[in-house]
């Protein structure tokens, strides 16, 4: 397959968009798709590598703005310089993946599944296009939304993931 199918997880902090990637990375492998993940680090600072004193973090530090490990069917690659999200996406493109699981990016309008916490996350849903669905826990009151895509609340656990997979194999998996 040519081009990944890509969906977006976004939500505010703690609002489950991890525990979302790993139950449909769970499913998806089950389905035999290879997948990935691309998470937007949002908590501000730069990323830590905990290489210094490793190879890769000698040859970073020598000038490297790039820098790889492959070891035993592993690899690992260290880019110290910014790279627009297309870039990233064209990266992963490379690796012939079936799905890819974006974890956050909330600027990026893709299609995407909200997550929402506090009635607060409401404008969250509001500011998105191209929603796939929304995940709404027990706290959030979804009379604020009148939406045109489903909504589920946080336990039906195996709805949403069986609706995810289903869009997934309408876009020919």
């Amino acid at each position: 397959m040519g081009s990944s199918i890509k969906i977006q997880i976004v939500g505010y902090k703690n609002s489950g968009k991890t525990t979302l990637v790993s139950n449909l990375l769970k499913a998806a492998s089950a389905a035999g798709l290879r997948a990935g993940t691309l998470k937007h680090h949002g908590h501000g600072g730069r990323i830590d590598f905990q290489d210094e004193n490793k190879d890769t973090g000698i040859h970073r530090s020598a000038g490297a703005v790039v820098s790889g490990v492959e070891g035993e069917g592993t690899f690992q690659l260290c880019l110290d310089q910014p790279v627009s999200f297309s870039r990233l996406v064209r990266l992963y493109e490379l690796l012939e993946l079936d799905l890819l699981l974006i974890e956050g990016f909330k600027e990026i309008q893709m299609p995407r599944v909200v997550l929402l916490k506090h009635d607060d996350d409401v404008e969250l849903i509001r500011s998105s296009t191209n929603v796939l669905m929304a995940i709404a826990w027990p706290s959030f009151s979804t009379e604020q939304i009148s939406p045109v895509y489903p909504v589920y609340k946080l336990n039906e656990k195996e709805q949403y993931i069986n609706f995810l997979m289903d869009w997934m194999k309408g876009r020919n998996l």
